[in-house]
């Protein structure tokens, strides 16, 4: 279990392994997603790519969720972008749960989810991601509905000088919404002998910057077995309602640090909501949560959103998927009239057929 002194938590800095790729090598960004959202994955990377003065410190760990043709699929699919399958940087990890998390852990998952939109194993990844990237000391992770607008760098270096084991940007939100706060404060208490405060803001999970040397050192993923465990033996009562990044919030209560709002311009995709232009412009990140997603057409920051996204078959055909297709083939350009190549980046009778 962690230790139940704040202060002495956040002053005490983790010591990290002689071996690992430090922070100072690579700036390691995660994201993960299964088939329904690898339209996000494109975007996701151009955005981060077209902003960073760093380009070859930064390391892409894609975490592919489903079966593992998920992972020639999407290898594909970035390919009808321009985006290079054999790039050094960018690293395409497979997480099944049928094959990495036992039956029961599995059932008390698949529990916890009361949001259909949110029921995917790829929501398992922050609470795995310390054995995922065993080698790796701090990452930051991100939701594939985002798109980065200024240096992933500065945003970096924040969480280089902190000593928090988790950074995140408050939601508008306390513990007394989508919480069983009562029960909670009282086994917050009975295990960490301190105070759980009802009141206080919970964060947005969609950026994270997560100290996973933290995570091994304390063995936190024991407290994601107990509060697992703990909303299973209360059942049918929940102790949360905000599916499985409920977990972090409880986990991290009072040891998360905040960061600017800039670093997490949430709610573009809820079709109720409106933002200024200010509001757009000063965000270092934006962020889709919420229902409506732009590459299905849908919102008010469609344009917005494309104009992060790098051309499909270089503006000369459609990505087109072969729903058939076993063990590869799953996506390919479809040229226009004259044109050719994988993202058809040639034209026909250019003498370099």
């Amino acid at each position: 279990m962690y230790p139940q002194y704040v202060d002495n938590v956040i002053r005490t800095p983790v010591k990290h392994t002689a071996g690992r790729v430090h922070s100072k090598d690579y700036i390691h960004i995660v994201t993960a997603t299964d088939a329904e959202f690898f339209p996000g994955i494109p975007t996701l990377i151009n955005s981060i790519r077209t902003s960073t003065k760093l380009l070859s410190h930064i390391k892409f760990h894609i975490v592919v969720c489903g079966d593992e043709g998920n992972m020639t699929s999407l290898r594909e699919y970035l390919q009808c972008y321009g985006i290079d399958k054999r790039d050094e940087n960018i690293d395409i990890i497979s997480f099944e749960a049928q094959r990495d998390l036992d039956n029961d852990t599995r059932q008390i998952w698949s529990d916890m989810f009361s949001s259909k939109r949110l029921k995917s194993e790829c929501n398992y990844v922050r609470a795995y991601s310390y054995r995922i990237f065993p080698d790796v000391d701090k990452i930051i992770y991100l939701d594939v509905d985002v798109a980065v607008q200024k240096p992933i760098e500065d945003l970096w270096n924040v969480a280089v000088k902190s000593r928090a084991p988790l950074l995140a940007v408050p939601n508008n939100k306390t513990y007394e919404v989508g919480f069983e706060a009562d029960i909670v404060t009282k086994l917050f208490r009975e295990r960490y002998g301190r105070q759980f405060k009802k009141t206080s803001f919970v964060f947005n999970a969609g950026v994270l910057v997560i100290d996973l040397d933290f995570f091994r050192k304390y063995e936190m993923y024991k407290e994601v077995e107990y509060w697992m465990n703990k909303f299973s033996e209360t059942l049918p009562i929940k102790l949360w309602r905000l599916d499985c990044q409920s977990l972090f919030q409880v986990m991290y209560h009072g040891i998360w640090q905040h960061l600017p709002d800039k670093w997490n311009g949430r709610g573009l995709g809820n079709k109720g909501r409106s933002f200024t232009v200010e509001y757009i412009e000063e965000a270092g990140i934006l962020h889709w949560s919420a229902s409506q997603k732009p590459w299905r057409n849908e919102g008010k920051y469609i344009e917005l959103w494309n104009s992060f996204r790098p051309p499909q078959c270089s503006n000369h055909g459609i990505c087109q998927n072969n729903t058939k297709a076993i063990g590869h083939g799953y996506w390919q350009c479809i040229c226009d009239k004259h044109y050719v190549g994988n993202h058809c980046q040639r034209l026909l009778n250019d003498g370099k057929n």
